[in-house]
C-alpha cells in the first residue's frame, strides 16, 4: 500500500497541472515504496502548458548511488529532476536508464551527460535518437514552443553494449534491467527493483490513455504484455499514466494494439483507405480511451502504410 506521504504528494499532484507555466513543470516526486520515487507526467498530448512532460520519470535511491529512469522531454525538465533528487539525497546520480528513444523520454539526456551519469539505453535506440533527434526536436519546438527547449541538444555520448539482463547494485539495492526487443520500440528497457518487486515498464504499458504505435511490432508487444499479466509484481510503473496496481489495468493497452493491428492489416490487404475507416468513427470498444480520436487518426495510417509495404 502506498504510504501517507505518497497520498499527500498525489493530492497535490492532481491539482498541479492547471498551474503549469513556461519553464515550470511543477514536478512532485511521489514515493511509491521506500527509496523509489516517480514524477508522474501529464497524461495528455504534448502542449504548450505541459512543456512535453507527458511521460513518467523515476528514480531509485540505494545506499551508495542513485539510478534515474528516463530523461524527460528537454534539458530544463532534466535539470529540475536532478535538482529535486539532490534535495532528497547527496548520493551521486550514477546511472540514467532511457527506456526508449521517443522525445518525451530521451531529450533530457544531455543534462545527464553533463553530470557524468552512465547512460544505459538499447543500441537500436541510440541510433534512432541520433538519426531522428534533431528533426524531432524541431517538430517539438514548433508544436509546444521554443522556450521549453532552452539548452536542449541532441548529443553523442558513450554508450556501452551491455549484456541483458543487466544487474546493478546501488548499495544494498539490486536493480535488474532487461531488454525487450521489437515491442513498443525496437529496444524497450524495463527496470526492476528486486527488493520491492516494482517494475518500470516504460511505454510497454499505457495506463489511462491510448497507446502510441509509431515503431511497434504488435505481435511481440502483445506477448510482452501477456508476460507481465501472467507474472507477479507489486506495482508496474507505466510510461504514461498512474501506477498499475492490478493486472486488469494492463488489458486496455493489449486491447488497443490488437484492434488497431487487425484493422490496419485488413485495410492493407483489401485496399481500404484510412479515410474510409475514419468515416465509420472510432470503434466502440476503444472510443472511451483518453486521446482515442487523436491517436487513432494519427497512428492507423502509419500502420496501414507499414503493412502495405511489407
Amino acid at each position: 500500500m502506498i504510504n501517507i506521504r505518497t497520498i499527500a504528494f498525489s493530492l497535490v499532484f492532481l491539482f498541479s497541472f492547471q498551474a503549469f507555466s513556461v519553464n515550470n513543470f511543477n514536478l512532485i516526486p511521489v514515493e511509491v515504496a521506500k527509496g523509489i520515487y516517480v514524477f508522474f507526467g501529464d497524461n495528455n498530448s504534448l502542449n504548450s502548458k505541459n512543456g512535453g512532460a507527458i511521460s513518467n520519470t523515476g528514480f531509485i535511491v540505494g545506499e551508495e548511488s542513485i539510478l534515474v529512469i528516463d530523461a524527460g522531454p528537454n534539458y530544463l525538465y532534466a535539470s529540475k529532476v536532478i535538482d529535486i533528487i539532490k534535495s532528497f539525497s547527496s548520493l551521486p546520480i550514477k546511472y540514467l536508464v532511457v527506456t526508449h528513444h521517443h522525445p518525451d523520454h530521451s531529450f533530457g539526456i544531455s543534462k545527464f551527460v553533463e553530470i557524468k551519469a552512465e547512460i544505459i539505453i538499447a543500441q537500436t535506440e541510440v541510433g534512432r535518437y541520433l538519426k531522428y533527434g534533431n528533426r524531432l526536436l524541431r517538430q517539438m519546438k514548433t508544436l509546444i514552443g521554443e522556450e521549453w527547449f532552452m539548452g536542449t541538444n541532441i548529443v553523442s555520448f558513450k554508450s556501452k553494449k551491455f549484456n541483458y539482463p543487466l544487474s546493478i547494485n546501488l548499495g544494498a539495492r539490486n536493480i535488474v534491467i532487461d531488454l525487450y526487443t521489437e515491442g513498443h520500440s525496437e529496444g524497450d528497457l524495463v527496470v526492476k527493483d528486486e527488493d520491492s518487486n516494482i517494475i518500470f515498464v516504460g511505454d510497454l504499458v499505457f495506463n489511462g490513455r491510448a497507446p502510441t504505435i509509431p515503431h511497434a511490432n504488435i505481435s511481440n508487444w502483445d506477448n510482452y504484455l501477456s508476460y507481465f499479466y501472467n507474472n507477479d509484481w507489486h506495482y508496474l510503473v507505466p510510461g504514461h499514466g498512474k501506477l498499475v496496481m492490478k493486472k486488469e489495468e494492463i488489458l486496455p493497452t493489449k486491447i488497443w494494439i490488437n484492434l488497431i493491428d487487425k484493422v490496419a492489416n485488413n485495410a492493407a490487404n483489401n485496399g481500404i483507405s484510412p479515410a474510409e475507416i475514419f468515416n465509420e468513427g472510432i470503434p466502440t470498444s476503444i472510443k472511451d480511451y483518453k486521446l482515442a480520436k487523436e491517436t487513432w487518426i494519427r497512428d492507423l495510417p502509419l500502420l496501414i502504410d507499414k503493412y502495405e509495404y511489407q
